[in-house]
Order: C-alpha cells, then sequence, then structure tokens
C-alpha cells in the first residue's frame, strides 16, 4: 500500500512538472492579433467598473454560501456540547 501512494506522489510531481513545462513554453502563448482581443487593463475595467455591482452581489452568494456551510457542519449532539462546556470528559 505504501509503494502504491508512493508511486501516486511520484506521479502526481511528474504530471504537475510537466503542465509547468508546458505552460511555461512561449511557443504556447502566441500572441492575437484583432480588435477582439482583450487586454489585461481593458479586463480589468471591465470587471471592476463595469461589472461592479455583479461582482459583489457575488461576493455576497458566497459568503452566505460559506455561512451557511459552516453552520451546517457544525455538531450540536448533547455530549459534544457538554465536552466543549465542560472542558473535557464528564467524571
Amino acid at each position: 500500500m505504501r509503494l502504491i501512494s508512493t508511486f501516486a506522489r511520484i506521479g502526481m510531481v511528474g504530471f504537475l512538472g510537466l503542465l509547468l513545462a508546458v505552460l511555461m513554453d512561449p511557443a504556447n502563448w502566441v500572441a492575437v492579433d484583432g480588435s477582439d482581443s482583450m487586454t489585461t487593463l481593458e479586463f480589468a475595467t471591465a470587471v471592476l467598473d463595469d461589472w461592479a455591482f455583479p461582482l459583489v452581489v457575488l461576493g455576497a452568494l458566497l459568503a452566505m454560501a460559506m455561512v451557511g456551510a459552516a453552520y451546517l457542519v457544525r455538531d450540536e449532539r448533547k455530549t459534544n456540547l457538554m465536552w466543549e462546556l465542560l472542558g473535557g470528559e464528564e467524571e
């Protein structure tokens, strides 16, 4: 079992190395000529100026989802609540 785990880790490191090598190759990132391409400055302006309100709404929805998930994960059984209140096992 340990051998399989070791091979899986080595495989993941190799895969990530290959992925990084492919992504860092400048030949894969040829500049696109044309008027329909967007620069990073235009993208930032679009996200922060044109889409400011939807971005805030999306952030609020994601925050509510995280609070809801934290609430659903809570364990409110009596034994766990007593453990927290008393600071350990009952004697």
